[in-house]
């Protein structure tokens, strides 16, 4: 009996040793896609963790950008950027950490060394902020957390516990509901302008943009699922992109956005054209809506094309592109143009990928 258990455990000893997994040094930009997404390399460059589930233990030299319906960042990193509908926190960030999402919780053990902005419904922070945080929810709650600079609040719920520390000033809205330890914040109270229910807040355009975004996530995955043929045609057709083409492909898009309703307006001053412009019309704006979808998945193709070089997962790659054009339209400054040449590229898409290939009967 005592050799079988000596034998037992040299065995369970020897799988133990055998198979811990170290965790690779990668020399450049690293990302993985895929349905449960995890990181735990050491990455000597910018991470992309993206599927349904993501999560990092490892670390990152540069920037790391999680895209998710679930995100948990435990790992450590210069600078991070969360996406997702649920994120969790509880990893270090050097340097600043965007984060944007609906139940978001940054954990005791989160440490985020520099500015932090945070949008989102329910937000609790536990973990610590090495310099200023702005936070722009419908509900916040400090619970022991550490701030060493300026907290600038735009909820209408706001509640700040005795054990949370704020070194510098706290900002929140004149009407919000606050439950406030004023013992926490060793600088001032200052309180802001009051939101009200009918302005356009920053809260209400990132939960609106936010929402966006998941719904075009959800009508292209019903797109790849019936016609998944139509993402094939545009790996074949732009498998070799380059400016002539992009330009191509761009020149096309703005000839469709101003010549069809050129048509629709001549069409609707004859009676006998009225019923084809309607029609004419409700298509022009359907294919204007699914032009992000178009140009997010050639985003997503050629990076993952360049970057990753193997076998396509269609899903993956379509969120992936999309979720780059979501945080690109958070920039102030650029996301117009990025709006405008999403819209115009990806009609140009279509044309080349459904309507000239109906109208060549292939």
């Amino acid at each position: 009996m005592k050799k079988i258990l000596k034998l037992f455990i040299c065995f369970v000893l020897f799988f133990m040793f055998s198979f811990n997994v170290q965790a690779k040094t990668i020399n450049h930009f690293h990302g993985v896609m895929d349905e449960n997404a995890e990181m735990s390399d050491n990455v000597k460059g910018s991470t992309l963790v993206a599927g349904s589930n993501a999560s990092m233990d490892g670390e990152s030299e540069g920037v790391s950008f999680m895209g998710a319906n679930k995100v948990v960042f435990e790992g450590n990193t210069e600078y991070g950027v969360f996406a997702g509908n649920s994120i969790e926190v509880n990893g270090i960030v050097n340097k600043d950490t965007f984060i944007a999402g609906n139940i978001i919780k940054i954990k005791d053990k989160a440490n985020l060394k520099r500015d932090v902005v945070i949008a989102g419904a329910d937000i609790e922070l536990n973990g610590k902020v090495g310099r200023n945080i702005s936070i722009y929810a419908s509900s916040v709650s400090l619970k022991g957390s550490t701030i060493e600079g300026n907290v600038k609040i735009s909820a209408n719920t706001v509640n700040i516990d005795k054990d949370t520390i704020i070194n510098g000033d706290l900002y929140y809205p004149s009407d919000a509901e606050v439950n406030i330890d004023k013992k926490s914040v060793k600088g001032e109270i200052i309180k802001t302008d009051a939101i009200n229910e009918n302005d356009d807040s920053f809260v209400t355009l990132m939960m609106g943009k936010f929402w966006s975004f998941m719904s075009l996530i959800l009508i292209f995955a019903v797109i790849s699922l019936a016609a998944s043929k139509i993402f094939t045609n545009i790996q074949d057709e732009y498998s070799k992109f380059d400016f002539n083409k992009g330009l191509e492909t761009f020149t096309k898009g703005l000839l469709f956005v101003i010549l069809v309703p050129i048509i629709i307006f001549i069409l609707l001053l004859m009676s006998i054209g009225i019923p084809l412009a309607l029609i004419l019309l409700a298509f022009y704006f359907i294919i204007m809506y699914l032009s992000v979808i178009f140009t997010g998945y050639l985003i997503g193709y050629k990076l993952w094309q360049r970057f990753f070089n193997n076998d396509i997962n269609m899903l993956v790659v379509g969120i992936f592109g999309l979720a780059i054009l979501f945080v690109l339209n958070l920039i102030p400054g650029i996301n117009f143009i990025v709006s405008l040449l999403s819209l115009i590229i990806g009609i140009g898409i279509i044309y080349d990928v459904i309507i000239k290939k109906i109208g060549s009967n292939e």
